[in-house]
């Protein structure tokens, strides 16, 4: 068990890890895969099935999920819904990778506009990478990552570079300009690799290895809050530019044994196949990809203190984290940081849960069955 230990004075002092609440309300009809869900209004959710590629409309005072929009390329459609954006007005923009667009929903989620997103620049090559933000005022955040890449085996291989630090920039979604407003540690190892056989791609990379990377997040007003893997600490920045630096907050290391290196590459690996279904989507028909997932060329001592693309920015203007558990223990745990980057809560996830989206005072968790069908939950959180 994590524990409470005292730290040196440089560090913000640890707090003790309780069980997250138990759910007020599950919906009983149950989700494929939910790859991004975000609160709508008190109890209202809209959540996207990756695997069915469907935005739905879940209303837990009723019960319900309700389909929104259809699969297509008209108003109100979409071919493979990836990010939802709450911005002016209430209005939803969901970003369709397929179709390179956001298919615009007004607040009462019948069809808005539709307009294109360009998400590689190909003059740089340049693309925009998860997780995309987008604050009140409409401007949208995401990674901005510079791939380079070689061409081989008599044009059927490439072989990537990929940056272990890329940009976070907002923009315009209906603009090219975008600006850079801080950079972050991203997790990778080595350099994946496609190769080609006609119409059948394969595509390897190596497991990130547990490296120390730097989860960040978009508060409405527009802050931006990148929490440093190697220090765990929090870097604000405002969207006037000015940057404020919160206390180094306190963990205990956990050592990553031989059990552990196979526990996370099986893990990462079951994860990979089911996050390659949703992208079969995505390619023309009669293609197909394989993916392959290699061990690092090393492995840490420690694990860090973060898990990869973890945060999730709460209305009330706190942070929560995931921490960087391991697979074997069971249960996730997410630390919830202050305005100032202090952790002042931990909780402790049931078995084969995790958290999908904050509201006010809430969590939405997604619980994985025996089948792993995913049933989405409201947890109220104490004020206290």
């Amino acid at each position: 068990m994590l524990a409470a230990f005292i730290v040196p004075p440089a560090f913000a002092q640890s707090v003790p890890v309780r069980d997250l609440p138990k759910a007020s309300r599950e919906i009983e009809d149950p989700f494929s895969l939910i790859s991004g869900a975000i609160e709508i209004k008190p109890g209202q959710v809209l959540a996207i099935d990756g695997t069915e590629g469907a935005l739905l409309h879940v209303d837990f005072a009723k019960g319900t999920r309700t389909p929104v929009g259809r699969q297509g390329s008209g108003p109100g459609e979409y071919r493979a819904p990836g990010a939802l954006l709450r911005v002016r007005v209430d209005t939803i923009w969901l970003l369709d990778v397929m179709l390179q667009r956001i298919t615009a929903f007004n607040p009462d989620l019948t069809p808005g506009t539709t307009f294109p997103m360009v998400m590689l620049d190909q003059s740089s090559m340049t693309v925009l990478t998860a997780p995309f933000f987008a604050d009140r005022t409409g401007k949208v955040y995401s990674g901005a990552m510079k791939i380079q890449g070689g061409v081989g085996g008599g044009g059927n291989e490439m072989q990537m570079t990929i940056p272990d630090s890329i940009g976070i920039v907002t923009y315009d979604a209906r603009q090219p300009t975008r600006t850079e407003v801080g950079k972050v540690r991203f997790p990778v190892s080595g350099k994946p690799q496609i190769s080609r056989a006609g119409n059948a791609m394969k595509y390897s990379m190596a497991f990130p290895g547990l490296i120390a990377s730097d989860p960040w997040a978009v508060f409405p007003d527009g802050r931006v809050a990148i929490v440093r893997g190697a220090t765990y600490q929090v870097d604000f920045i405002t969207p006037d530019g000015k940057k404020t630096t919160g206390p180094r907050n306190a963990y205990e290391p956990i050592k990553v044994t031989a059990a552990d290196q196979k526990a996370e590459m099986d893990e990462a690996r079951r994860m990979m196949e089911e996050q390659g279904k949703v992208a079969q989507k995505m390619l023309p028909a009669g293609f197909s990809m394989d993916f392959e997932l290699l061990p690092p060329a090393s492995w840490p001592a420690n694990y860090p203190a973060l898990g990869a693309l973890s945060a999730l920015a709460a209305p009330d203007g706190r942070l929560w984290v995931r921490r960087a558990i391991p697979f074997r223990i069971g249960r996730e745990q997410w630390d919830v940081l202050d305005t100032n980057g202090k952790v002042v809560a931990s909780w402790r996830l049931p078995p084969k849960t995790t958290i999908a989206a904050v509201g006010q005072g809430v969590v939405y968790s997604v619980r994985t069955d025996e089948d792993d069908l995913r049933y989405l939950q409201r947890v109220e959180i104490p004020k206290n």
